[in-house]
């Protein structure tokens, strides 16, 4: 009898996890900016490879400022359900109010982030997890020793690269559904186009219009035969020089009264400037119209750009060009393309932190490198000494197993004797 009960109870903790119909769903609060787009797909990403090991999900969304109505949905649902809920807190404006609301005892949480900020500290000892890129760490720190609440100490959750919501499954639904937009050639080349950016003491670096036509003879020299694919976005030919003593072309850093922000770009159709000289750079090397497809971001314009071209350089192993700046659409376009299809450019709008988010993929081998003035790292040097264990699985990936376990922790266990 006795073997028989931890038979059933063991066989109902299973059914929990394995998403049948003894399950009690997962439910995720995700507190996040709901202004923020990257936010918004950072969570989108982990609860989605959670549910790839746990199919019975269900979740409620709080904005930044609702705090109290958090608080008081967490206290309501612990009245009704032992099972914790998971906390997902996401993104560098909810650091300060997250910390002034926790711990909360009857939930699982977790803040997720691409970047440190100053306020992270205040989470230390408060929350069960903080979820951070490998290469954020290097500008800060922070002591995960710090226990401000008996019995809860704050976990490190370190990823290569960040978490996003682009999907294999999707990228290629796309492209079967709107690969008509797409010349039907026999090979294929990506390149993604940088942007400005800022920087972590607030001043701006500008993908500049000489840069683009340096990316622009780079791509011409090694096209081939290849149909080009090209994506800017929002960030590119952004903001202009206005006024400074330092010329456009320079490579250091701009104040917010240094330069302006074009309201012409993106916008009722009109390409931005620095994609223009991108375009005319490759003119000027003999690239033609048919031997390349641009696709221009437009502002309010919804589209599939980016997963229908990623669609089809999955599709046919081809390889992408993606800007070092851009630490997003770095892990996107390593999670769902063929291993070694990734090579990242070194450009003008990069600050130090891009730098070392290309120095952690290097030296786990997930890219290939292309250093200032379009120099190609050897291969040898891929690799750093002393690298850590390569990461391969996604940043998504890798939080949601830690998630996945700690909830089972909490369930599976067997009745004490």
């Amino acid at each position: 009898m006795k073997f028989s009960f931890k038979f059933l109870f063991l066989f109902i903790s299973f059914s929990i996890f394995s998403g049948n119909a003894f399950s009690l769903p997962t439910l995720f609060i995700v507190y996040r900016d709901f202004d923020h787009k990257g936010d918004e797909n950072q969570a989108k990403g982990v609860i989605h490879a959670f549910t790839q090991h746990v199919k019975d999900v269900t979740i409620e969304e709080f904005n930044l400022g609702k705090e109290a109505e958090l608080q008081a949905f967490i206290k309501e649902h612990a009245k009704k359900y032992s099972q914790k809920p998971i906390l997902l807190a996401v993104g560098e404006k909810t650091v300060d109010s997250l910390s002034q609301i926790t711990p909360i005892a009857e939930a699982i949480t977790i803040h997720l982030c691409h970047m440190i900020t100053k306020d992270h500290k205040k989470l230390l000892g408060k929350i069960n997890f903080m979820a951070l890129p490998i290469h954020a760490l290097k500008f800060a720190e922070l002591d995960f020793e710090t226990n401000t609440t008996p019995g809860l100490q704050t976990k490190l959750i370190s990823t290569i690269g960040v978490s996003h919501n682009r999907q294999s499954d999707v990228v290629e639904e796309v492209y079967q559904r709107e690969k008509a937009r797409i010349p039907n050639k026999k090979a294929y080349f990506g390149v993604i186009l940088a942007g400005d950016a800022p920087t972590p003491k607030g001043m701006f670096k500008l993908f500049t219009e000489a840069n683009a036509q340096e990316l622009a003879n780079y791509v011409a020299h090694h096209l081939e035969d290849r149909h080009l694919l090209i994506i800017n976005g929002p960030r590119t030919g952004k903001y202009k020089v206005i006024s400074s003593e330092k010329p456009a072309e320079d490579k250091a850093a701009y104040s917010k009264e240094e330069i302006e922000e074009l309201k012409t770009s993106h916008r009722n159709g009109q390409i931005d400037y620095v994609t223009q000289a991108f375009l005319g750079a490759l003119q000027k090397r003999s690239v033609s119209g048919n031997q390349m497809t641009l696709f221009d971001f437009q502002i309010g314009s919804p589209n599939h750009d980016m997963d229908l071209v990623l669609g089809v350089l999955r599709t046919t192993s081809s390889e992408i060009l993606v800007p070092g700046e851009s630490t997003s659409a770095i892990s996107e376009a390593i999670d769902v393309l063929p291993q070694n299809k990734v090579t990242v450019y070194h450009n003008t709008a990069m600050n130090d932190v891009h730098s070392a988010h290309i120095e952690s993929e290097l030296s786990n081998g997930r890219i290939h490198y292309l250093n200032e003035g379009f120099k190609a790292v050897p291969q040898a040097e891929l690799t750093s000494k002393n690298p850590q264990e390569s990461q391969k699985i996604s940043a998504a990936e890798t939080i949601a197993k830690v998630l996945k376990n700690e909830l089972t922790k909490g369930i599976v266990q067997l009745p004490k004797e």
